[in-house]
């Protein structure tokens, strides 16, 4: 058993700890974009009612994003997706592509992929969908599963934030 005095002085240095994590957090922190103004928000990233599982279980949310070169099919790149999602921060450093399969190994968001391919080109299941890992913090990742609106020349699909420690 510890003493009184050494009990306190845990308490102490766990308070002016957190305390000090919370500052560095807050600074650290990016807000994403995830609708440009006045874009159309397709049916189905609407009406998904799907959470991504983490630490904290957080909604998926409605990507539509306007990028020129989603009209011939073209993807973005880590730097193009930075500027899409943070026009004020660079985050390319932050941001990898994952495979479907590494995104969802238990196969727990397949109305996710649904969604995201009858927002890009129609419900067919050959339309190619990806997903950006996005760090955003020291612990916050972002997820965006995506797919391209070529007749629009957009990238449209949903969002999910993680807390992964």
């Amino acid at each position: 058993m510890s003493s009184d005095d050494a009990y306190l002085s845990f308490l102490e240095k766990a308070n002016s700890d957190l305390s000090a994590g919370q500052q560095s957090t807050q600074t650290q922190r990016t807000e994403t974009q995830t609708v440009h103004a006045n874009a159309e928000i397709p049916a189905s990233l609407q009406s998904i009612d799907a959470f991504y599982i983490s630490e904290t279980d957080e909604p998926f949310e409605p990507v539509v994003l306007e990028f020129e070169g989603a009209g011939s099919g073209e993807w973005p790149g880590s730097s193009q997706l930075s500027s899409l999602i943070a026009p004020d921060d660079d985050l390319s450093h932050n941001i990898t592509t994952l495979s479907a399969s590494s995104f969802d190994p238990r196969n727990q968001y397949p109305s996710v992929f649904k969604a995201v391919r009858a927002a890009a080109s129609g419900p067919d299941e050959d339309v190619e969908v990806k997903v950006y890992r996005v760090e955003v913090g020291s612990s916050r990742v972002e997820y965006f599963v995506l797919g391209l609106d070529t007749e629009k020349g957009r990238v449209v699909g949903l969002k999910a934030r993680a807390v992964e420690t």
